[in-house]
Parts: C-alpha cells; structure tokens; sequence
C-alpha cells in the first residue's frame, strides 16, 4: 500500500472517531452544496460559543457589528475556509465563505441587536442585493449580536416579525437550539428557493446593557 494511500485510509478510519478529522474532510472534499453548508453552521456555531464564553471582553462600544464579526472570520479561516469580510459583492458583505475550490459560497448579514425593523433592513439587503440564487449560492445567513439580557425573546420577536412582513415566508424552528431558526423565501433574481439561517450570539454581560 502506498503511503498516500495509507494516509487516507487513516484520515477515514479517524474520522469515524474524532470531529475534528471528520470536519476537515467535510471541508476539503465537499461533493455538494448541502455538504459545504452543513459543516459550515458547525463551524459557525463553534465560532458563536467562542464568543459568548469571552462575553465579558465585547462589552465596549468599541465592539462593533465590523469588530465583533471579526472574531467570526478568524475563526473560521483557522478552519481552512475562504472567509472574507466587508467583500464587494453586490454591496459590501459582511460575511462571504467560499468552498477552497470555488465550487460553492455562503454569504451572512451581521447585525448588532437594535429591534426587528434593524435586523429587517439586514434581511433585506442579503436577500435583495447579495446572493445570486443559484445552485451554488442558495444559503445565506443573518448572525444577531444581543447585548442586552433575555437574548431569546428579541429573537422570537425578530422570527415574528420576519414572518409578518415577508409574504411566503416558511420558518423553521430548530427544536435544539432556542437561538436559531431557518427560512426559505423565494429569490427574486432566480424565483429559486433561497435558504436563510437566523443565529442569536448572546453576548449580555453584568458590565454591559441592562434592557
């Protein structure tokens, strides 16, 4: 057996046992958009409890949607993705990750928490103006930066408000995480479905905001 062969045939048995082996094939040899999207959120997920367990250092004004974003991508490139921030595509995009190959991408709006109408204009300028719709571009995602206390009920609130003002809209309540939800809306530039996921990052602190 060769040595190349060798090496894979370990990464294989190796990813049946540690995530971390398994997370990095999925990355590297991503067959499908689905793929690349799946291993994506629990990327992002694991970017998100990075910051809500260093709340306590995002308190200052200093930390902004820009700064606090920031944080996101340099976690994910030290995942080995193609993460960029404030790329010009269509407008400025906070979050765009691409597939090492080129083969697929994933755009996100990030938005400080300020009521739903806030988070609203972010919807629609990743929804209108951002992704194309296509086959290789078809998730995008709204990440939510909750300073203040009880992160859950101004989630809950932006979901209702969502579901209010975009006709069509079909939510999906994740049944395991209270601070994510998906929708899947119509594109208007391909009249393909468009697969968004909302993600709360609660980051209240005693030292920040008390409302």
């Amino acid at each position: 057996m060769s040595e190349a062969n060798f090496s894979l045939a370990s990464l294989e048995v190796l990813s049946q046992i540690d995530p971390e082996v398994k997370g990095f094939l999925k990355r590297k040899f991503a067959a499908t958009n689905d793929d690349f999207i799946s291993q994506l959120y629990i990327d992002l997920d694991d970017a998100m409890y990075v910051l809500e367990t260093q709340k306590h250092m995002y308190q200052d004004s200093q930390w902004g949607e820009d700064e606090l974003t920031s944080v996101i991508i340099a976690f994910l490139k030290g995942r080995n993705y193609d993460a960029e921030h404030d790329t010009q595509l269509g407008g400025h995009i906070d979050i765009l990750v691409k597939h090492q190959l080129g083969r697929f991408a994933w755009i996100g709006e990030a938005k400080l928490w300020n009521g739903p109408a806030y988070i609203f204009g972010g919807w629609n300028q990743l929804n209108e103006r951002y992704g194309t719709g296509t086959v290789r571009d078809n998730h995008g995602g709204i990440i939510i930066y909750v300073k203040q206390k009880k992160s859950g009920d101004k989630f809950s609130s932006w979901r209702e408000h969502l579901a209010e003002n975009v006709a069509g809209a079909t939510i999906t309540l994740d049944t395991t995480n209270a601070l994510r939800f998906s929708s899947e809306t119509l594109h208007p530039a391909t009249s393909q479905p468009y697969f968004v996921r909302h993600m709360a990052v609660s980051l209240f602190h005693a030292t920040g905001d008390s409302d």
